[in-house]
């Protein structure tokens, strides 16, 4: 990945006007091809308020796009940056023409209010504008809704028997209440028995996560997001909003047929120049994050680490064995450590409240590191994440070798559980709300960044801890001299601005 926003996996809540924000590979699947004539676009109701005007431009797939200076409650800007590019499989539950001219991707959370305030208007438009427009639905369970990842998965099973769209609207109506779900699901017709064994299933664990994952890459932190032929828009819009969108869309949909683009080919024309990732400076950042260019004394404490003791530089990694973001920087671990001889990585869990196995798998982890095993079983368990919903954690023992008689009674100790207990306190402590993140000789590094970003604040942050070498403090102590004048804490955000709680 590069530089800016990195892929990571939240874990609490903040609120914003209309949007609901959490603190926090699947193959690209394009619209279908195909050829046919322009069908002139269906409009209904218009926009609302005095359309000043707009500028097309198809250079290259750039889009201009118009400010559209209606007044009051339905004002909308119409979005002129750059498109994006969600990551499709290809078997998202979606609706409307596969040539429709314009592909809105949804991305939303059943137990977030905003994203059930969104879901009305946004059905009347799609089927006001049927032939027009196809909607395309992504779950982004947020971690602070601990019903709505167990909804996600329900949607999921109903979209294996046809039936996705209804269950859909129930779960936002019963605001992710799971209690009715077997009578709702035998009413609606389906094979129960299907149903359960779909959304208890790894398949279906990846599919959300795959959204999360496809979420994160393009920045979003929260619910509702909606991808308007790859330009985003962010919270609740009202029906005649919707109208002044889709309308804008539309027109420059067809100014992409009108150049000899199939209306079954205009999704992949404009998606060929757009971004594939959003690594601007505001991607994933929030009010109360811990500044990256600041020092804070998050600690080894005796944690598992990896690198010499009397390193100049150590990273303080939190990390999730459930998370799939965290399982893509496993790797990046050892890579330190290899190329960095002067370089120390030390483990914290931090499990989130969405992943039921996460914190039995830290348990785990620690229990091995008992038995000095820690990194072996630190990559047995990302190695074999898509088991952990159903494998026993002795399952992981046996094959790093512990004795796993002594392996059981330390899973049952409960000191195990202080520890990762102390780990989330700290975490707390420096507003840290998802997974993976670091903290290089102090400096937060958030997301599953490539080593090479890693060694670029490895580098400032070598050359200060030669600098206290070079003074007189010994290397052994280096670490400890940075973390006497490091920040004790991360300021709350100021008034009126969201943050991690």
């Amino acid at each position: 990945m590069s530089d800016g926003h990195e892929a990571s996996e939240p874990a609490g809540p903040q609120r914003s006007a209309d949007a609901h924000k959490a603190d926090g590979d699947a193959s690209t699947a394009a619209a279908s091809h195909g050829g046919g004539e322009a069908k002139p676009a269906k409009k209904k109701g218009g926009s609302f308020g005095s359309v000043l005007g707009f500028v097309l431009a198809l250079g290259g797939g750039f889009f201009i796009g118009q400010w559209i200076n209606n007044r009051g409650k339905d004002a909308v800007e119409i979005e002129q940056g750059a498109r994006y590019k969600v990551e499709l499989r290809g078997d998202e539950p979606s609706r409307g023409p596969a040539d429709a001219l314009v592909t809105i991707i949804e991305f939303a959370d059943y137990q977030c209010p905003y994203c059930e305030k969104a879901a009305g208007p946004l059905d009347d438009v799609v089927a006001d504008y049927d032939d027009d427009v196809r909607l395309i639905y992504k779950h982004y369970p947020l971690p602070s809704h601990p019903k709505a990842q167990p909804a996600a998965r329900a949607a999921w099973a109903a979209h294996q028997q046809g039936k996705f769209w209804e269950l859909h609207a129930w779960l936002f109506e019963h605001k992710a209440e799971l209690g009715q779900l077997e009578a709702q699901v035998r009413g609606m017709g389906l094979d129960t028995a299907k149903f359960l064994q779909d959304m208890g299933s790894d398949a279906s664990a990846k599919a959300v996560d795959s959204d999360h994952f496809a979420a994160a890459k393009l920045g979003v932190t929260g619910t509702p997001v909606f991808f308007v032929n790859g330009h985003r828009y962010v919270g609740t819009k009202t029906t005649a909003q919707w109208r002044t969108i889709l309308d804008a869309e539309i027109d420059a949909a067809e100014a992409v047929v009108r150049s000899g683009v199939a209306r079954a080919g205009v999704y992949d024309a404009l998606m060929k120049d757009a971004l594939d990732r959003d690594d601007s400076a505001k991607a994933g950042a929030k009010p109360g994050d811990p500044d990256p260019s600041a020092s804070y004394r998050v600690t080894a404490d005796g944690r598992p680490a990896l690198g010499p003791d009397d390193a100049l530089v150590t990273v303080v990694m939190f990390s999730d064995f459930q998370c799939p973001f965290c399982s893509k920087l496993a790797p990046t671990v050892h890579q330190l450590v290899e190329r960095n001889p002067d370089v120390r990585v030390v483990f914290r869990n931090l499990p989130l409240p969405m992943h039921p196995r996460a914190r039995e798998a830290a348990k785990a982890a620690l229990a091995a590191d008992r038995q000095g095993k820690f990194w072996a079983m630190h990559d047995a368990l990302f190695a074999g994440q898509a088991r952990l919903d159903e494998a026993e954690m002795v399952e992981f023992a046996r094959e790093v070798g512990l004795d796993l008689n002594q392996f059981a009674a330390d899973m049952a100790d409960p000191a195990l559980d202080t520890r990762i207990e102390e780990d989330e306190m700290l975490a707390h402590t420096f507003r840290i709300a998802a997974t993976p993140c670091a903290f290089v000789n102090g400096r937060y590094v958030r997301g599953a960044v490539p080593v090479e970003r890693f060694e670029d604040v490895i580098q400032q942050e070598r050359s200060k801890a030669q600098a206290l070498v070079d003074a007189g403090t010994p290397r052994a102590e280096v670490f400890a001299a940075v973390m006497a004048g490091a920040q004790t804490h991360v300021p709350a955000p100021e008034a009126g601005q969201g943050g991690a709680p």
